[in-house]
C-alpha cells in the first residue's frame, strides 16, 4: 500500500486502561477523530513541529487496514473487513496552546492538538490479518533518540479490536486502504520537543521511524 493509496485516516483514543487512567476518564466508546491529508506522512519522513507548541508525545498504534465496505458493521463484519494491520504514530502537543476552552477537561479541544501537519506518520507496508488471539497480547513501545518512552501491550486494550472498528464504522464509513489507528498506551516518559528522532514499534507489525524538525 502507498501512502498515496491511503483513504481516510480515522483515529480513536482512549483505547487502552493505562490510557483512561493517564487522562481520569471513564470511556463508553472511544474518542474519534479524521486525520487531514497534510498531516499524513509515510516512514522516514519528517515531524515537524512549529514554535508554538509544546510537549508534543508520541503514541505507538495498532493501525486497522480496511479492505471492504464497511457502513454499520456488526463486530463480526466489522473484523472480515481488515485485511491486514500497520503501525501510526499519534504525535500530540500536549502543551497549553492555544489554550483549552475548557482548562478543566482538556479533551474537548484537545483532538486539535492531534491534526496539525505531518502529525500522523504511518507505516506504509502493512502485515495481512491473523487470527484474531494474535492481537491480544502484542508488546508496544516508542523509543525518542534512541531510549525507550513508552511500553505496554495490547492486552490492556479496553475495547477489542471488531469493536472499535464496528464503532468506527456507525460514524465514519469505510472503504477499502481507509485506515483506523487503534490508540496507544499513553504515558510517554519523553517529548519530542528538542528530539531528532522517534520510532514506534509493535511486536510483529513493524517499526515506524521518522525524523523530527522544529519550526
Amino acid at each position: 500500500m502507498e501512502l498515496e493509496d491511503i483513504g481516510k485516516f480515522v483515529a480513536l483514543g482512549g483505547t487502552f486502561h493505562s490510557h483512561q487512567d493517564e487522562k481520569d476518564r471513564q470511556y463508553r466508546w472511544p474518542d474519534l477523530w479524521v486525520v487531514p491529508k497534510e498531516g499524513i506522512i509515510g516512514e522516514e519522513e519528517s515531524i515537524q513541529i512549529p514554535s508554538r507548541v509544546e510537549k508534543v508525545k508520541p503514541g505507538s498504534e495498532l493501525t486497522a487496514v480496511i479492505g471492504s465496505d464497511l457502513w454499520e458493521a456488526d463486530e463480526e463484519e466489522a473484523w472480515d473487513g481488515i485485511k491486514g494491520f500497520t503501525i501510526s504514530n499519534d504525535v500530540t502537543a500536549s502543551g497549553d496552546w492555544p489554550g483549552w476552552s475548557d482548562p478543566d477537561h482538556g479533551m474537548i479541544t484537545g483532538v486539535g492538538y492531534k491534526l496539525l501537519p505531518t502529525f500522523s506518520p504511518i507505516l506504509s507496508e502493512y502485515q495481512p490479518r491473523r487470527r484474531k488471539h494474535h492481537y491480544d497480547d502484542l508488546d508496544v513501545w516508542v523509543e525518542v533518540d534512541g531510549e525507550t518512552a513508552v511500553e505496554g501491550t495490547t492486552e490492556l486494550m479496553a475495547f477489542s479490536i471488531p469493536e472499535m472498528v464496528s464503532f468506527a464504522s456507525s460514524v465514519v464509513k469505510l472503504q477499502e486502504n481507509d485506515v483506523v489507528a487503534l490508540g496507544d498506551p499513553g504515558n510517554p516518559t519523553k517529548y519530542l520537543d528538542d528530539a531528532s528522532s522517534v520510532t514506534c514499534y509493535i511486536e510483529s507489525v513493524g517499526e515506524l521511524t521518522n525524523s523530527i524538525e522544529r519550526l
